[in-house]
């Protein structure tokens, strides 16, 4: 098991709020397989309603001011925490909820994210590792997955306090080549689709929930 050492010190908040959001990998059989959103450049999430069922559950987005996001992505290289944002505010849609956050920074690029947990139990997240070493799930991704891809119950502090010392730490030590500088750096693999005028689709997805 691997751990990053913490040389900086990070204050944090004991009000701050982390939720992961469990992001899935892009699928290879679906031709129009495009994995827009999160909309990185933009700091926006939730607009195509992927995830409405688990954290964004429209009856529940009150609870989610304030809260930051630590997105989990998978590929080969276990779940990487490609980025954390921060404390986000909600703009109400009619059916949904979006998730806004500033200043929009680009996450890491896959390869090079921060470790949640790959097949052998590897991880930079000593404590979430030990969080989900008894999950009654074969392998350490499914134990992962188990625990994280419905969840929208924020981490508890000292949890929460790892999360965000781990990644803050390793933004500021990254070199900048580490960091994606469009959306499919950000997956394991491209999509079928690529999008190639982010700004388009995402202002057509905030026309289309405007209109209602």
């Amino acid at each position: 098991m691997t751990k990053t050492v913490v040389d900086a010190q990070v204050t944090i908040d004991n009000a701050v709020k982390v939720i992961i959001v469990h992001l899935r990998r892009p699928r290879q059989n679906s031709a129009d397989e495009m994995r827009s959103d999160p909309f990185w450049e933009f700091g926006s999430f939730g607009c195509t309603g992927c995830h409405r069922h688990s954290v964004m559950n429209p009856r529940k987005l009150h609870l989610l001011k304030g809260v930051r996001l630590a997105f989990g992505q998978g590929g080969k290289h276990g779940m990487k925490l490609v980025h954390l944002t921060p404390p986000i505010e909600i703009v109400y849609h009619a059916d949904r909820g979006e998730a806004r956050w500033q200043p929009a920074t680009m996450p890491f690029k896959y390869p090079e994210a921060p470790l949640l947990i790959d097949a052998s139990g590897s991880s930079d997240f000593p404590l979430l590792r030990h969080f989900i070493e008894k999950t009654n799930r074969s392998g350490w991704v499914a134990k992962f997955s188990s625990r994280f891809r419905s969840r929208r119950t924020p981490l508890d502090h000292t949890l929460a306090q790892e999360v965000i010392e781990v990644f803050e730490h390793s933004v500021a030590t990254a070199p900048s080549n580490w960091f994606a500088a469009t959306y499919v750096e950000v997956l394991p693999y491209p999509p079928p689709l690529i999008d190639h005028d982010r700004q388009a689709t995402y202002q057509n997805w905030r026309n289309r929930l405007l209109a209602g």
